[in-house]
Order: C-alpha cells, then sequence, then structure tokens
C-alpha cells in the first residue's frame, strides 16, 4: 500500500494527475486560432493552463484577465487587428475574444522572435522590450538569461506542461491504435 500511496501522490503533486484528468476546456476555441496563425494547440493550452488554469474569469493581481491573462491595455492595442473595433475590457472575459486577441498576440511575438520559443514566452509574459534587451542581439534566449523570477518560472512552466501534453497525446495515440 506504501507505494501505491506513494505513487499516487507523486501523481498528484507532480502535476501529471491535472494532465491526465482535467478536461481540456475550450478544445475547439483554441483549435480554430491555433489553426489560423499556424501554432501548436497544445502550447496554447500549455499557455492557457499556466497563466489561468483555464478559468476564464481569471483576473491576476496586476490586472491581466481571463484565460490567457491579457492586459486591458495590450489587448485594446491589438484587438483592431483582429476586427474589434469596439472592445471593452469586459470582453476579455469571453473566452473566444481572449482567445483571439491573446494567439493573435503569440503570433506577433513569434514573428518578432522566429525560432525562439523561450524569447516569445519571455514577451508574453515579460514584454517584448526588455526581452530584447536580455537577448542582447542574440539568436535566441535561453532561460537562464531571464531577470525576473516570475517570467523565469511562467517560461519554465509552459515548458514542462507542453512537454506533459505532448507526451499524453503520443500515449492517447498509442492506446487508440491498440
Amino acid at each position: 500500500y506504501f507505494f501505491i500511496s506513494a505513487g499516487i501522490l507523486l501523481l498528484v503533486y507532480s502535476g501529471v494527475a491535472w494532465n491526465l484528468f482535467r478536461p481540456v476546456l475550450y478544445k475547439d476555441i483554441i483549435n480554430k486560432y491555433a489553426a489560423v496563425y499556424h501554432i501548436d494547440p497544445l502550447w496554447i493550452m500549455a499557455i492557457i493552463k499556466v497563466e489561468s488554469r483555464f478559468e476564464a474569469s481569471a483576473r491576476s493581481p496586476r490586472g491581466a484577465v481571463g484565460l490567457m491573462q491579457l492586459l486591458p491595455s495590450t489587448a485594446k492595442e491589438l484587438a483592431p487587428e483582429v476586427g474589434l473595433n469596439n472592445f471593452k475590457d469586459d470582453d476579455l472575459k469571453n473566452p473566444n475574444v481572449n482567445l483571439e486577441i491573446g494567439v493573435h498576440y503569440i503570433a506577433k511575438l513569434q514573428r518578432l522572435f522566429p525560432d525562439d520559443e523561450v524569447a516569445v514566452l519571455s514577451a508574453y509574459n515579460a514584454g517584448p522590450g526588455i526581452t530584447q534587451a536580455w537577448r542582447q542581439g542574440k539568436p535566441a534566449l535561453d532561460v537562464s538569461e531571464i531577470e525576473y523570477p516570475e517570467t523565469r518560472q511562467f517560461v519554465r512552466q509552459v515548458q514542462q506542461t507542453y512537454s506533459n501534453l505532448k507526451f499524453m497525446q503520443q500515449w492517447n495515440h498509442i492506446f487508440r491504435k491498440n
């Protein structure tokens, strides 16, 4: 019994249990915008899991709102780019609006930092300006070069969650074939 209990505790506290048992909410909307912007939907799911734990009404102490924890000021700037001309801050509580703007922003950051997932995640969390300063003209940002502990932790958590989701997807495909 000890080993079973220890295994269950390890599963629960490692975060793997969330990936195994928590349903992916808003999957259709995530898939829609991931396809529009050519981004792996699992990566978007990993960002959402870390940012809001899939709670559409989530609000951070700094004022970030919704699934992708967008600051209203950032969303106001981006909304017209996706055709949302009458954007209001409360619109960020709508999963469709939040995901449309959030995934658009991720795609925009990918164009700014091509082939640099760490820089994209860093820019999403801390801002593109500070991320460019941390990169100092190098082709890629290393996680250890991120000066803000919160941003460094965010990047690592998204990377780990993304890895877990890809692993679970692989296992799901294996079991479906058998």
